[in-house]
């Protein structure tokens, strides 16, 4: 009687695994990104907040392999929030990236060595809409096991899962602010915040 309900306590073993959404090998080897990166805890990132974001730059990118778009960004923080670690990021809402922001559960942010400096002013300066950001950088997209893309040429990557999002209101900003919108026909900033689901470094 037991070796008769040793297979089907194994079969359903083996059934709780598969639903639990275990990945394959080959499924496993398609999300593999490069081993130079080693995984991280989020307060383990020793980084000038300010300097990262505003004087370095960062590439935020949304989306899913072959649907995708990225940006460099100057604006951004590094905190906490709610008891998580997060990311806060500002899109304009005339940017392309914006609405794979919207549409995607997740985003990153990838930073990169200096001599990549270049490679960041073209992302920022380009828009997805009409080119092929990706091809034009030459940059290398990775995807994680999430299916979210980073960078082979970055040295440190953080992957969020978006925690709220909301746009500013200009009746609430200063009116020299106001004037710099209107005056660049811009869009105005939707605030981004994230939870740190990953962090990678070289």
């Amino acid at each position: 009687m037991k070796r008769l309900l040793l297979i089907p306590v194994l079969a359903l073993a083996a059934l709780t695994t598969f639903a639990k959404g275990e990945t394959t090998s080959a499924e496993q080897e398609s999300a593999k990104i490069s081993s130079e990166w080693k995984e991280i805890e989020p307060s383990e990132i020793d980084v000038n907040a300010v300097k990262m974001f505003a004087v370095d730059w960062m590439l935020l990118s949304a989306g899913k392999e072959g649907k995708m778009n990225m940006m460099t960004i100057a604006w951004g923080g590094l905190g906490e929030l709610w008891g998580k670690p997060v990311v806060t990021v500002y899109v304009s809402t005339s940017r392309y990236t914006n609405q794979f922001m919207q549409d995607n559960e997740h985003f990153t942010v990838t930073a990169f060595p200096d001599e990549y400096r270049q490679k960041l002013g073209y992302m920022g300066s380009v828009s997805g809409r009409n080119d092929d950001k990706v091809k034009g950088s030459g940059l290398t997209p990775e995807f994680t096991e999430l299916g979210n893309p980073i960078y082979k040429e970055g040295n440190l990557a953080i992957e969020c899962k978006k925690l709220y999002a909301h746009p500013f209101d200009k009746e609430l900003m200063p009116q020299s602010q106001r004037e710099w919108y209107d005056k660049n026909n811009l869009g105005v900033h939707v605030m981004y915040i994230g939870e740190i689901v990953h962090v990678w470094k070289k």
